[in-house]
Formats: structure tokens, sequence, C-alpha cells
């Protein structure tokens, strides 16, 4: 079974490794290059389960410049990174995050077919794990959920725990913050004004506004979503550009030729391969096929 898993491995990676050449002199407001982000880790189209430690450690180590991650805040304020509302939609137990304190919930396995052993992890669990943190870029798509209490004060605790933990970590210059409320997004500017804030965007041309007016670092929006011209046209406002919604090889280019500032995306290793980014980790790979191995002969 191990070796079998490790040939198929094998051959999905030599077949990643075909890409299309992008020709182009990028333009835009981050040093005109692209950073790379790894959607929840190295996607959702990974082995891994994404937000994930293994996830997040994999596409650091194959040349990410960093990742993007789904975060929550129990009711003692702990960031807990996790996407969906109910514990029970990706792990063993049922629940509200926002209800929970952190202690209830630090020892629920992530559901996932090939590894029986991966935890539901905080930020701070991550963080303390990664070396030289402070080489990589997190995006904080921050969940806000329907739960007990007010809702105004579950809000600002939410956004004093982020800027709390910001601060810790000395991660002031290497988080961004996203998320589609203006209102959240203000509440965490107000605790700090030097975070960088992206508006998680549905429509360009009256997001773009919004984004403009609250004085907002950038937008985050889907690739289907925005133009080439509306790329450029946010940069002449000095609002960067985050572009996610990217799977396959074609919607890689694709965003790449719209020269955003930053493409969060689910095929990593093909984007970092178009920019000559990513790094072939033996160790990743003798791990993967490790822990493939002991978790199906377990």
């Amino acid at each position: 079974m191990k070796v079998f898993f490790a040939t198929t491995i094998c051959v999905l990676f030599a077949l990643s490794c075909k890409r299309k050449h992008v020709n182009i002199n990028i333009t835009n407001l981050n040093d005109d290059r692209i950073s790379c982000f790894g959607h929840a880790g190295m996607g959702e189209r990974s082995i891994y389960p994404a937000n994930t430690f293994e996830s997040f450690r994999s596409a650091l180590k194959v040349g990410a410049d960093g990742v993007e991650m789904d975060l929550q805040v129990t009711k003692d304020s702990v960031l807990v990174i996790y996407h969906d509302e109910n514990l029970s939609s990706r792990t063993g137990q049922t629940g509200i995050i926002r209800n929970l304190n952190w202690n209830d919930i630090k020892h629920d396995k992530v559901n996932s077919i090939l590894f029986h052993d991966l935890n539901l992890m905080s930020f701070d669990e991550f963080i303390e794990k990664i070396h030289n943190p402070t080489n990589y870029t997190y995006t904080f798509d921050c969940k806000l959920t329907d739960g007990d209490g007010d809702h105004a004060t579950y809000e600002r605790l939410f956004a004093r725990t982020i800027v709390n933990t910001v601060n810790q970590y000395h991660l002031v210059n290497n988080v961004f913050i996203e998320n589609p409320h203006i209102d959240f997004l203000n509440l965490v500017k107000h605790c700090n004004s030097e975070l960088k804030l992206f508006l998680l965007a549905e429509n360009y041309e009256a997001d773009i506004i919004d984004a403009q007016n609250n004085g907002l670092f950038g937008i985050s929006i889907s690739n289907d979503d925005i133009s080439k011209d509306e790329v450029k046209d946010a940069h002449s406002k000095n609002i960067r550009v985050t572009i996610y919604g990217v799977e396959t090889h074609n919607e890689n280019i694709s965003a790449v030729e719209k020269q955003p500032d930053f493409i969060q995306t689910d095929g990593l290793t093909y984007l970092l391969k178009i920019f000559g980014k990513f790094h072939f980790n033996n160790k990743y790979f003798h791990d993967l096929f490790s822990n493939v191995g002991k978790d199906f002969n377990s």
C-alpha cells in the first residue's frame, strides 16, 4: 500500500511539472512582482486537509511566499484555524468555535481519509512551529459566525484578539487581514492602524469605492470577478489586489496575466513554477510517503 501511494504521488508530481511559461513584465504595487500564497496551505486539492499544519508547512517548504488561512476566535480569545461554522463539518466534534473555550476543542482531530492524527490548530501553535515565521506573509481570512452573545461584543473580541496576537509575535508587517465587512475591518484598524486590511470583494465597482474611502490596503476578489483593466484601475487608486479562486493551470495563468499583487491558489506547485520559485524538497516527499504508509498500515 505504501509503495502504491508513493508511486501515485510521484506520477502526479511529474504531471504537475508541465507548465506554460508566462513571459510578462509585471507592473503592480508589490515591487512589480506577484507573491504566491497557498490557499489554506497547499490548497483544497492537496493530499493534506486544508488548514492543517502539515498543509501549511508543505506550502512554505516548496516555495510559497505565504499562506492564506481561515481564522475564528474562541470565547476565551484564542485564534483557531478553521473554515466552517460548525466543527462537525471537518472534525469528529460538534459546536461553534465562538461559543467554546480552546480547552474544549484543542484535542479535536481533523477528518482525513489518508491521515488519522491531524489536529485542529490554534494560530499560536502554528506560529510556534514555523521556523523563521517573519520570512512569510499570512493572510487571515476572518470568519465571523453566528453564536451565543451579542454580535458586536464578539466582533470587538475578535478584532482585539487578532491585534494582540499579531503584536505578540511581531508580525505587523507579515499579516494581511481579510473580511467582507467594512465595519469589522475598521474595528481592527482602530486597534492597530498599521495592519494591512483587505476588503473581501464581490463587486469590483462598488467595493473598490469602499476600500478607497476607508483607506484600506487592498481588496481580495475572485479571479472570475475582476479584469486586467480593473486591477490596473485599483493600482491607480493605490489599492493592492489579491486574486483568489484559482485552481487549474489555465486559471493560474489567467490570474498572472492580470498582474495583481498577490495570488491565492489551490494549484500552488504550478504557480510557483511559472515564476521559477518551486523548491523540490526531498524531506517533504519523504515525510509524505512515510505518513501515508504509516496511516494505512496502522
